[in-house]
């Protein structure tokens, strides 16, 4: 389980302005007992920002007849301002900035009629329309972040962690620490980094705890 908290961005970008809802996502919740095996991830905490946007559901088409390209099903897309009713191009590197390929849905319909090679190109037909589904995506922002403990097991009078920090999903080193608690009477309650947590077994299954407190 995960709380969360959602608030409300508006950024700017070169299609207009862009409703972004920021998500401050930690797992598990407070109280939830949970089991996880060397490796596991006992905490997690990340913000994260998503926006309304679209997912072709079926392989699509740009260009012209003899520079067509395909895009795969599945590519995600950010909407544009459009005369259209709804327009929607893939993004530059998982931001919020339109990039190209870029389809356009005239009618509203949930296919998209037109193509194009970027936001600025000239349309063409789509044939045949291409499918779409308008879902949230998640979009990479500089203040995007993400810390995480995880188990990486236990001896007869210690028990091991790691906290990693992330940024655009990659680990920042210098953020990257290894920490030993020392093993007591099982349960018991320990701290790692502002994690207070209740260890109540340690086995072959991994670790089994539940999360009291962060400070």
């Amino acid at each position: 389980m995960r709380s969360l908290v959602v608030g409300a961005a508006f950024l700017a970008s070169a299609s207009g302005t862009l409703a972004q809802e920021m998500q401050v996502i930690s797992v598990p919740e407070v109280g939830a007992e949970a089991t996880i095996p060397a490796g596991g991830e006992v905490y997690s905490y990340a913000r994260v920002y998503t926006l309304d946007g679209a997912v072709l559901e079926q392989d699509a088409q740009v260009g012209l007849l003899f520079t067509k390209e395909r895009v795969p099903k599945g590519t995600q897309l950010i909407p544009v301002a459009s005369k259209s009713k709804f327009k929607a191009c893939v993004p530059y590197a998982n931001t919020f900035t339109a990039s190209g390929p870029c389809y356009l849905d005239d009618d509203g319909d949930g296919l998209f009629d037109r193509n194009s090679q970027d936001e600025g190109s000239i349309a063409i037909k789509s044939r045949p329309p291409t499918p779409y589904n308008r879902v949230k995506i998640t979009i990479i922002r500089e203040d995007s972040f993400k810390r995480s403990i995880l188990y990486q097991g236990a001896s007869a009078d210690a028990i091991r962690f790691s906290y990693r920090e992330f940024k655009n999903d990659i680990a920042r080193p210098a953020f990257t620490e290894e920490l030993t608690i020392p093993r007591e009477q099982l349960p018991a309650m320990i701290m790692v980094k502002n994690i207070q947590m209740e260890v109540k077994t340690v086995s072959g299954m991994g670790l089994t705890y539940r999360i009291v407190r962060v400070h």
